[in-house]
């Protein structure tokens, strides 16, 4: 069963997602006094060519809360669930502490860059985006381990309970941290294109890059990135992580909402291409994604490290 500490880090995390909720909407919504002005209006200030249209933030950040929200919601309930149905109270737990304390300090995280980004402090904004995706590539990557490394001793009599956790929890976070990883590479051209320009309009440049081109170096960045982890997720961490999809539909509404942005703008043909055959080869590797995991999950079950113990003594026993 969970132990003090565990509840308490479960209701810490808890409350630091809603509170990352409720700041991201007083935000947008320009509530007076808690923030000099939107995140809208300063994305807009420090134009370039890879921030998505407006509608790409509007469709994700709703789907992103209510999701993770329900997650969230999962975990607190099951703390007074029966253990066979409980990832916290299964043992070993499913929801453990280092994955609490990087699920927190992602929500947290990006509390931090809210405040930073208001005041325009682009190298901290960049930073607090930085800790808030590695710390949700850390919680997926908990989870995930966790869920492999017992997977047979939990799929017998929990199923369920181990689905609610791949679908809620695992793909859950895939949300965000997708669009965190866009968001870095948004940050990431803020910083090498502008000087720091809180109350300074037009902002200032840095000189070494001008807009269409430090956003074409930090477009093909975020494509070697999602051609890494393409390899990553289907030939090297692919027992870890099979059944996580959600990171694809991001990267296709994210990449579908820039070409919006960038088609009518004149001197964005270069970069209107490169996001256009991005997404092309999004979709593809979506596609290739799905046909992997049917073709290895017809082969059979992701085996953990037990069975193929078990099954070597079986063999030696022969």
């Amino acid at each position: 069963m969970a132990g003090a500490f565990q509840k308490f880090l479960i209701f810490f995390a808890f409350i630091t997602f809603v509170g990352s909720l409720v700041l991201a909407y007083l935000n947008t919504a320009g509530v007076p006094g808690l923030y000099y002005s939107t995140n809208g209006y300063v994305d807009s200030k420090y134009f370039q060519h890879i921030s998505p249209a407006a509608i790409g933030f509007g469709i994700i950040w709703p789907i992103i809360y209510v999701w993770n929200g329900v997650g969230i919601l999962y975990v607190i309930v099951s703390i007074w669930l029966k253990p066979e149905k409980s990832p916290v109270n299964v043992s070993p737990t499913l929801i453990s502490t280092p994955f609490l304390c990087a699920y927190t300090l992602a929500w947290g995280s990006t509390v931090g860059w809210l405040f930073a980004f208001d005041v325009e402090i682009l190298e901290l904004s960049l930073a607090l985006l930085l800790l808030a995706a590695f710390s949700a590539y850390f919680a997926i990557g908990a989870s995930c381990k966790l869920v492999y490394d017992n997977q047979t001793e939990l799929l017998p009599s929990s199923k369920v309970m181990v689905w609610m956790v791949r679908i809620f929890i695992q793909n859950g976070l895939c949300l965000p941290a997708t669009w965190l990883t866009i968001a870095c590479f948004i940050n990431l051209g803020d910083v090498i294109i502008y000087q720091d320009s809180f109350n300074v309009v037009p902002p200032v440049l840095r000189g070494t890059l001008n807009p269409v081109d430090g956003s074409t170096l930090c477009l093909c960045l975020l494509g070697a990135c999602v051609g890494t982890w393409f390899v990553l997720e289907n030939f090297i961490l692919e027992k870890y992580c099979r059944y996580n999809f959600t990171i694809y539909p991001v990267l296709i509404l994210g990449l579908s909402a820039l070409v919006s942005r960038l088609q009518p703008l004149d001197n964005a043909t270069g970069n209107l291409i490169i996001a256009s055959v991005q997404l092309g080869i999004v979709v593809l590797a979506f596609c290739l994604r799905i046909v992997i995991a049917l073709f290895r999950w017809k082969k059979g079950p992701v085996k953990s490290h037990d069975d193929v113990t078990i099954s070597n003594v079986k063999l030696t026993e022969m």
